[in-house]
């Protein structure tokens, strides 16, 4: 009798496949975050100030009745002092005929000094544009007189107070801008006024908005 050892079945291993989870959310936002870091210093670049630390400048301002002149000493890329003096002035030749053709002088005159000074604060945005805000101190004084059938009165004024600024200028050229201001002021003053007949005197408060356009020059 012949005997056969059993057979052995034969077999292979079957590849078993299966997906490997692959965290696409926040892999996948990795590298346009880096490209946006990568993207600030050219971004920061362009918008560099025109300005430097040491820098002198003037600025020339002016509206329909006041002119003002100010200077500027650059601290920094985006700040300077600035010290500004402006005048207005209005002086009227006239004069007044009564219903009995009697006439006389109806002169008048007004004239304002005034002066700033404060800090100024530069923000670029455009290579080409800035913008600024200027916090300041001033003071002035004012003087109107006027002739009214034939009295003379005359009040000169004296006041204190704080000044707040916005502007922007386009750079033309590196040593050249224009642009324009607004500003709002508000304060104290003392008055003393006086006529052929009386003297007055007092105080109070005030405040003033005023919009100029402006000329830089940049040394």
């Amino acid at each position: 009798m012949t005997f056969r050892a059993p057979r052995v079945a034969k077999w292979r291993a079957a590849p078993i496949a299966f997906k490997i989870p692959y965290p696409e959310g926040p892999v996948s936002r990795v590298k346009p975050l880096a490209l946006a870091l990568s993207l600030i210093p050219l971004c920061l670049a362009a918008q560099e100030s025109p300005f430097h630390g040491g820098q002198w400048a003037m600025q020339f301002g002016g509206n329909s009745n006041l002119f003002s002149l100010g200077v500027l000493k650059f601290t920094s890329a985006h700040s300077a002092w600035l010290l500004d003096l402006s005048n207005a002035a209005n002086v009227i030749s006239a004069t007044s005929t009564d219903n009995f053709g009697t006439t006389t002088s109806a002169d008048q005159q007004y004239i304002n000094l005034d002066a700033r000074l404060g800090k100024r604060f530069y923000q670029t945005g455009h290579p080409k544009v800035v913008s600024f805000l200027t916090l300041a101190l001033e003071g002035g004084l004012t003087d109107q007189a006027f002739d009214l059938t034939g009295t003379h009165y005359r009040q000169t004024s004296t006041y204190a107070g704080l000044n707040g600024e916005l502007g922007g200028a386009y750079m033309l050229t590196s040593g050249l801008s224009i642009g324009g201001t607004a500003s709002l002021s508000a304060g104290y003053l003392s008055f003393k006024g006086n006529d052929s007949f009386a003297k007055q005197s007092g105080h109070g408060y005030y405040n003033n908005i005023r919009v100029l356009v402006a000329l830089g020059l940049y040394f």
